[in-house]
Parts: structure tokens; C-alpha cells; sequence
């Protein structure tokens, strides 16, 4: 795909456009495209007056079609990409997301629950269970937001309290045993005050299969009962005052990810290499484990935040500070095999403070203006162990443990500022401007190593496990609208993440992100609002992409960070929505994306024998990956959809919604194999029907989600090598058939 093809889409979308120009009036107002409202520009603004490329559902919605996790975002956003490696999730945005998982690791995409940035999430269903809807933003966010993203914006907004009573209670049933109960009770205190307070249970057995019989070993590996509980109070004072306080807490009890070997390439000491001879073949299912040691995964999580908003006459001002408290206790057989070879632990521990204020001018203005500042640390301590066994002719042995310990902190300051200026009742000029600046400290003391002797910790003589960074990134942009039904507008904005070091490997620094990104974009509506039609484009010139892998350097087991030094992200969405009458909707959406490594210099750890030499990092014997795709991104993807819903004699009414994904080839790591990386072009197809009783307080769901019932891989992670580099991954969830019964009191 050429370079140039971006500006050939805008001009051909700009042109085409007018060719839909109708209008309808004898429409009724059920039958027009939903308004949503989104406070992705910290204004409330609608879905279609907001020029960036924004998704958003509303509650409602994702009740409609079932999308109650993230995972299952994945099939309506285009260009997002959610997977998970040991106790925690991975979200990447057109090929930007999380590589590395150490203590001082940054994601390329931000987290948000209410506006307030989660470092380290993990979650289930609870995440998107009594919210106000969910906004995904696509590109650089810095100059708004609080904290600093390169790839785009992930924000779950929940209910806030109400002023009236309200109640829900639901239940939900499934296959492998699916268990939910959820439930919600807002409370107006008096006529200035309400505290809302919500839960969620979850239990499943899950889908990979466990033939293990061994003491301690569960028959599937799944959810043991997660819960979750959100309470908040909101207070609105006479003089524009209001104070919310959520607090959340999570307990998240299961077996955690089944690592399923993709090869088997036998590795490490002889006695290891020796008893790793005697496994049985693998089974050929990926949903068939046979895991002889206790797996388990254990994550507890507390957040607060404390939030106030007053109305200074023309002016608005915002103060937030949270802090959260994360622990989490992970266990896993290495080895994945009936063999007692290997067994992983993980315990993790990390306290997050912020605090951002923001003063913003009233968005009546011609100029209106945001100005803003954000304080973010987090310290986390990870220990890892890993017990090894082998065999000799004596008979088995258990080698030394390797032990680490890991002790890091980020933290970033930033100030910000954004302003549109209109400069005519059709045209609006804006421009942003951040400064950032992140240090990043860190402890690694390693306490055993196989009998091996210990590497170099850090701080040391050459790496004094402290690293600072600072930048300063801009956007400018214009939005034009010719009429009250369309929205032209372009940006061309710069993106920055924190550079590091190697604290659980070498030291090795490695340097931090820059993003150079242009976008074009037209959002518009037809036929009196029932046909909507949104397009994007996109270029993004990116340097030094920070790549991670797991390997062996100075014969101990860690993470190593090296940075690509040119890539190319470009490409275009289409967002169409089109209501056929007041029981028909019908949805299409297109991704056309090329991305790839321009200058790229690596070595796949699964190659025979790498050699990492710190002291000359560029000695590795690397392999040229320029032209190789961008791990997580499909060159194609098609999302189409239809709803249907009607009044039923009794006075009930009936939803019913399809919805079918056809995604192209990708990769899951940088080096493209194509036994190992590759996921195939599939498809998924995702039906509801739900039923309103009369009175619309009892609702019931039926749902299937992922009808072809065909499982890919998620995420490619290549064991150390201790036990021989070999690629292990994660699959997502197959069919799922289940019902849901709601009840609301009001």
C-alpha cells in the first residue's frame, strides 16, 4: 500500500459526499439515528460533533448486544485489540498498546474508570456492569487528559447517583456453568445528596480443559467467584459545588491463563533437558491442558477518588485525587505438561496515586480554553520465583530456586492546555499543548539463579536504575460544518511514552516513543439523521516502538525492551449506521489499516543460541525486519450488523440483535513467523434476543456469542529459556450460549 494513499481517501471522501444529500421530514423520531453524548473533549459534546475518531455505547447498547467485558468490545471497535498474559490484560489501539509487564512498564493506551487512569487493569464483567457508556478514542491523547497516551484513550463512565430511588437485580446462566448475580440501589440521601452502590458475582468453570487428576489441580482453568462492589455519594451544593466519592473494590479469585505450547524447543541445564525428554506429546486441542501443578490467580484490587467541580460564573473548575491499592498472587506450571519440571510464581504489589486539576472556560465562548495539570506515582514490587527439577542417572533432582525481586516507581508530572478559537459560525481552529516529564527508578537484587552464579543487580556501577524523560507534544486541528449534518475536520498531533531501562534483565536502557500523526476525518448524517456515514484516515510516522520479549541475558530469566526505530501506521475506517424504519437498524463499519516496520533490527529468542552482550548491543547478530507487520493490527476488517425490535399484543417488546466480524490475517509478535505469530482471517457471529415484560421492569435475554464456535490465538509469549525458548499463547473464548433475567424497581 503507498504512502500516499492517505490524502487520496480524504480527497475522494470529501468529494463523495454531497452525492447523499436527502432529506426526509416525515420521519417520527424513533426511527432517527440515537444521540449519544460523550465527554471525550472534557465538554459534553454529541457522538457526531466531536472531531476526533471516537466510538461510544451507551449502556443500553452494550445490554443489547452483550458486551460484558472487554474482550467482547473487540468485535464493534474498530482497530482495538484485547489480550491477556498472566494476571493482566493488554490493550492495544491500531497497533499501540502494552508490550513489557515489568514494574516500571507504561501502556501506549489509557486506561479509565470515571476519569481516573488505571495503571494495572484487571477485571472481568463487573468492569461494564451499571455504566453510563464506554468511550474509545482512537490516536494521540495528551492535551485534554490527565495522563499521557500515544495510541488512544479506553474510558468506562458509570452511573453517577440519582436523585430518585432506584433498584436492579439480575441473574445470569450459562454453558461451562456460568453463574452471575449483579445488582444496584441508588439512594437520594435528601434533595442535595444521593449515594449509589453496585455488585457483581461471577463463577465459571471456563474452556480450557484440564486431564490433570493431580492433588490441588482444577478440571478446568476459569473463574473460582469474582466480586466486585462500587459504592459512590454525590453532593450538590447551591453555589455550583459538586463532590463525588467512589470507592471500588475487586477480588478476582481464578486459575488464571493456561500457557498452550505452540512448540516444544528443549533447553536449559542437562538434567532439565533430560526430564523435559520425558513428556508426553501435547494434546492437539488448545482448550486441553494437562497441567499437574495448582494454578492459580489471585487479584485484589481498592481504588478511591475523591472529585470536585465548581462554577466559577463563566468558568468551570475540576479537582481529583484517587489512589489504589493492587495486589495480586499468581501462579503457573511453566512447563504445561503431566511432568513436574517447572512451576512460576508471581506476587505483585502496587499503590497508584494522582491528582489532576483542570480550569476550563464555559463552551459558550468564541474562544474556549482548557488549562490543566497531573500528578501520577505508582511503586510496585514484584517477586518471581521459579522452581526448576531435572533428572540423572542418579534419579530426579530440584535445582536452586531462582528468585527476583523487583522493586520500581514511575511518575510523571504534566501540564496542559487546549483552545478553540471559532473563527466563523461554520469553522472552529484548536490547538493543544503538554509537557511531560516521567522518571522512572528501580531496585532488581536477584536472590537465586538455578545454582548458577547471580547476574549484576541494579543499581550497579554501570546502571544506576534511574531514568529520566521529558517532552513536549502539540495538536492542531479545524473543524468545519457545512451544514448542521456534516463535520469536516483534521488534526496533526504528536504522541509521547516514557522511555526505561531493562530492570529486570540487563539494565540496558531503551528509549522512549515519538509519534508524529495526521488525521482526516467526515462525520455525517442523511435522510432526516437515519442514515449516518463517519469516515476516518490516518498516518502515523512512529519512532522507536518499544518491543519486548522474554529471554535468558547473563543466564538468568527476564524481560528485555529494544526499540524499532521507524514504523508506518496508515490507513482508513467507515462508520455507517442506517435506520430502515422504526423496527430496523442496520450497521457497517470497515477498517483498511497498513502497518509495518520500517527500520527494524531484532533477534527472535527462539532462534538457537541468541547472545546478549550488554556491553554491545548491537553485536546480536539481528535479523532485518523491515516490511514485517505490526504485531495486533489486521490489514482488513468488516463489522456489520442489524437490530430488530417490536411491540409484541401483550404490551411487551421484543429486541433481537446479529452481529457477524470478519477480520483478516495478523501477528502477534514482531517477527511475523508464520506457524507461530500468524492468526488466520476468521469470523465471529454474536445474536441476543431479549424480551421487555409490559411495564418494561422484567427483561430476558437469550444470547450466543461467537456462533462458528472457532477459537484464536490472543498473545504469543515465549517461555525463557530455561526450559528452551519456545512460543506459548493464550486462545480466546469459544461459543457461549447463556440467558439473562433483569428486574428494575423505580
Amino acid at each position: 500500500m503507498p504512502n500516499q494513499f492517505t490524502p487520496v481517501i480524504c480527497l475522494f471522501t470529501a468529494a463523495s459526499l454531497p452525492s447523499f444529500a436527502q432529506s426526509t421530514n416525515d420521519n417520527s423520531e424513533q426511527e432517527r439515528t440515537e444521540v449519544i453524548e460523550v465527554t471525550a473533549q472534557k465538554k459534553v459534546t454529541t457522538l457526531q460533533s466531536t472531531p476526533i475518531a471516537i466510538s461510544a455505547f451507551t449502556g443500553n447498547m452494550l445490554q443489547q448486544r452483550n458486551i460484558d467485558d472487554l474482550s467482547n468490545l473487540q468485535s464493534y471497535v474498530p482497530a482495538l485489540h484485547v489480550g491477556q498474559e498472566q494476571d493482566g490484560f493488554k490493550i492495544s489501539i491500531r497497533g499501540i498498546g502494552l508490550q513489557g509487564t515489568s514494574s516500571i512498564s507504561d501502556s501506549g493506551v489509557a486506561f479509565y474508570i470515571d476519569d481516573n487512569y488505571i495503571a494495572r487493569p484487571a477485571g472481568g464483567s463487573a468492569i461494564l456492569y451499571d455504566i453510563a457508556r464506554v468511550e474509545v478514542l482512537r490516536g494521540p491523547q495528551g492535551t485534554l487528559y490527565g495522563r499521557n497516551a500515544t495510541g488512544g484513550v479506553v474510558n468506562v463512565i458509570s452511573n453517577t447517583p440519582k436523585d430518585y430511588f432506584e433498584a436492579k437485580a439480575g441473574v445470569s446462566v450459562g454453558e461451562r456453568n456460568l453463574r452471575e448475580l449483579r445488582g444496584l440501589v441508588n439512594l437520594p440521601v435528601n434533595e442535595k445528596s444521593a449515594v449509589r452502590f453496585s455488585s457483581v458475582y461471577t463463577e465459571e468453570d471456563g474452556y480450557v480443559r484440564n486431564l490433570s487428576d493431580e492433588p490441588g489441580t482444577d478440571d478446568f482453568f476459569g473463574t473460582d467467584g469474582d466480586v466486585t462492589i462500587k459504592g459512590q455519594y454525590q453532593y450538590n451544593a447551591d453555589d455550583d459545588l459538586q463532590l463525588m466519592i467512589s470507592a471500588n473494590y475487586s477480588d478476582l479469585k481464578g486459575t488464571g491463563v493456561n500457557m498452550t505450547y505452540l512448540e516444544r524447543n528443549i533447553g536449559g541445564p542437562p538434567p532439565v533437558r533430560a526430564l523435559l525428554a520425558t513428556m508426553p506429546e501435547d494434546p492437539q486441542d488448545p482448550l486441553i491442558a494437562d497441567n499437574n501443578t495448582e494454578a492459580y490467580n489471585h487479584t485484589e484490587t481498592a481504588s478511591t477518588f475523591v472529585r470536585l467541580t465548581k462554577t466559577f460564573g463563566e468558568l468551570e473548575g475540576f479537582l481529583q485525587a484517587s489512589y489504589m491499592n493492587q495486589k495480586s498472587r499468581l501462579q503457573q506450571d511453566f512447563d504445561a505438561s503431566p511432568v513436574d519440571i517447572s512451576i512460576f510464581n508471581k506476587e505483585q504489589d502496587s499503590i497508584a496515586k494522582s491528582v489532576e486539576a483542570r480550569l476550563s472556560s464555559s463552551s459558550n465562548d468564541v474562544l474556549t480554553w482548557l488549562l490543566g495539570g497531573y500528578y501520577f506515582v505508582e511503586d510496585t514490587f514484584i517477586f518471581r520465583r521459579v522452581r526448576l527439577n531435572g533428572l540423572t542417572p542418579g534419579g530426579p533432582i530440584s535445582l536452586p530456586d531462582f528468585l527476583l525481586d523487583e522493586d520500581g516507581t514511575s511518575e510523571t508530572t504534566a501540564a496542559f492546555t487546549s483552545a478553540t478559537y471559532t473563527l466563523t459560525d461554520t469553522l472552529n481552529l484548536s490547538a493543544g499543548l503538554r509537557y511531560t516529564s516521567d522518571n522512572k527508578r528501580g531496585v532488581k537484587v536477584t536472590r537465586g539463579n538455578f545454582g548458577l552464579p547471580f547476574p549484576p543487580d541494579i543499581p550497579n556501577d554501570i546502571y544506576s536504575g534511574d531514568a529520566s524523560f521529558s517532552e513536549t507534544t502539540w495538536r492542531l486541528g479545524a473543524e468545519w460544518s457545512p451544514s448542521s449534518d456534516i463535520l469536516v475536520y483534521t488534526s496533526a498531533s504528536t504522541g509521547y511514552k516514557a522511555g526505561g531501562f531493562n530492570l529486570t534483565s540487563n539494565g540496558l536502557p531503551y528509549d522512549a516513543e515519538q509519534l508524529m500523526a495526521y488525521e482526516f476525518g467526515v462525520k455525517s448524517e442523511w435522510l432526516d439523521k437515519r442514515l449516518r456515514i463517519n469516515l476516518d484516515s490516518f498516518y502515523y510516522d512512529y519512532e522507536d516502538m518499544q518491543l519486548t520479549t522474554l529471554t535468558t541475558v547473563n543466564n538468568a530469566p527476564g524481560q528485555f525492551t529494544s526499540n524499532a526505530a521507524r514504523s508506518t501506521i496508515q490507513g482508513f475506517e467507515i462508520d455507517s449506521r442506517y435506520i430502515v424504519d422504526a423496527n430496523w437498524k442496520l450497521f457497517f463499519n470497515y477498517t483498511l489499516t497498513d502497518a509495518e516496520f520500517d527500520e527494524l533490527f531484532s533477534t527472535d529468542t527462539r532462534d538457537p543460541a541468541p547472545v546478549f552482550n550488554e556491553l554491545d548491543p548491537a553485536g546480536l547478530g539481528r535479523t532485518d525486519l523491515a516490511g514485517n507487520k505490526i504485531p495486533f493490527v489486521p490489514q482488513s476488517s468488516v463489522q456489520t450488523g442489524i437490530e430488530f425490535g417490536t411491540e409484541v399484543s401483550n404490551g411487551g417488546y421484543i429486541t433481537a440483535a446479529l452481529n457477524f466480524l470478519w477480520q483478516d490475517d495478523m501477528y502477534l509478535r514482531e517477527f511475523n513467523h508464520p506457524e507461530i505469530d500468524k492468526v488466520e482471517a476468521y469470523t465471529r457471529t454474536d445474536a441476543t434476543v431479549t424480551y421487555a415484560f409490559p411495564g418494561d421492569a422484567l427483561t430476558l435475554t437469550a444470547f450466543i456469542t461467537n456462533i462458528e464456535d472457532d477459537t484464536q490465538k490472543t498473545n504469543v509469549y515465549v517461555s525463557p529459556g530455561f526450559l528452551g525458548f519456545s512460543a506459548t499463547s493464550a486462545y480466546s473464548r469459544p461459543r457461549t450460549i447463556g440467558l439473562k433475567l433483569d428486574y428494575q424497581w423505580e
